[in-house]
């Protein structure tokens, strides 16, 4: 297998607080190939989106990465300058967060979001050749420069599927449809065409009509242009729909890694078992719903073994005292539980 685009070894990021030290990702581990979609899951407070955002440079105050790397396309992230790491985001790596309307600026209109981008990162590639040099000393008013950007931004609208995008590029994010804001955003990330896309709930805000037209089209997408997707969701059946493998996130940690048809199929963490165990199914109406007992806890006092034990109906005195690590029990299927063992003779998996 190829070098992967996106490889990630033993991050943690730490938030330093007065109550102690939140390990909001403690030691996280995993790759993504180019062309692939990787489904990040958990429940809320699991480290998903902290993941995301580590991984843009983007971690909020007073959080910062305490170890670990990022690889993007073999360069590490976490050794780069934030001056540095303006120049990546959205030419080598793009984010589309959960909503859309506090994302996109209120007062500025959709060209003039969609086009800084584009030419912020088209700047950088013509002071990158010789004729890019010369076209720039030949126009230093940069006219060339915003009418290309402009036209690559109506290319976009109209990629992902936006009517009358002429008419949209002038108009404010309030003026568009939920469906019609992600779109927009979509088209942001990827302007540039980014070698990785970050999706942080992609359609939680929209209904489900619009849910499957925005998945669709960011699978089109991403045929077309053949970039990776790390996708974070808490919607299983989007999982099943659109990625390739599958990470189960808990208390800051990978629990459960693997691909897709084996962790549906086979889930071996009771965790997995538990958050499958809890969709609801058509058709089936004598099976009941078993949500998960318990809570998530607080990530600042976490149990000394298994984070997990204190909801797990299997934990015993060894899951309370040793943490689990990852092991694989099978092709490219990992697991960090002391009972994996045990939930396929019960029939978990």
């Amino acid at each position: 297998m190829t070098e992967p685009v996106l490889d990630v070894r033993n991050l943690k990021t730490y938030f330093y607080t007065d109550r102690g030290v939140v390990k909001a990702v403690d030691g996280v581990s995993f790759a993504v190939h180019a062309g692939e979609t990787l489904g990040v899951v958990g429940e809320s407070g699991c480290g998903k989106s902290m993941t995301a955002l580590s991984i843009m440079g983007l971690v909020p105050h007073p959080g910062r990465i305490v170890d670990g790397e990022i690889r993007l396309l073999g360069h590490d992230l976490v050794k780069l300058s934030e001056r540095e790491l303006r120049r990546w985001r959205g030419r080598r790596m793009a984010m589309i967060f959960q909503d859309p309307l506090t994302t996109l600026n209120p007062v500025l209109r959709v060209g003039t979001q969609v086009t800084e981008s584009i030419r912020i990162h088209y700047g950088d590639d013509l002071a990158s050749s010789r004729r890019g040099i010369w076209e720039w000393l030949e126009d230093p008013l940069g006219r060339r420069r915003r009418h290309r950007a402009w036209e690559r931004a109506l290319e976009m609208l109209e990629k992902v599927g936006i009517p009358a995008p002429a008419d949209r590029m002038r108009a404010y994010p309030h003026e568009l449809s939920g469906g019609m804001r992600q779109r927009i955003m979509i088209a942001i990330a990827l302007s540039c065409n980014p070698a990785l896309l970050l999706a942080d709930e992609p359609t939680t805000a929209l209904d489900v009509t619009i849910q499957a037209q925005i998945l669709e089209l960011m699978h089109r997408l991403q045929q077309e242009f053949g970039t990776s997707i790390l996708l974070i969701t808490h919607d299983f059946g989007v999982v099943s729909e659109f990625c390739h493998r599958v990470m189960v996130m808990y208390a800051g940690k990978v629990v459960e890694s693997g691909p897709l048809e084996a962790i549906l199929d086979r889930p071996l963490h009771p965790y997995t078992r538990g958050l499958l165990a809890s969709i609801p199914r058509l058709g089936d109406r004598r099976r009941k719903i078993r949500p998960i007992e318990g809570m998530v806890p607080e990530l600042y006092d976490l149990p000394a073994g298994c984070s997990y034990c204190t909801r797990c109906p299997l934990a015993d005195e060894h899951c309370a005292a040793v943490e689990p690590a990852l092991r694989e029990l099978g092709p490219g299927h990992q697991v960090a539980c002391h009972k994996a063992e045990a939930a396929v003779e019960v029939g978990w998996a």
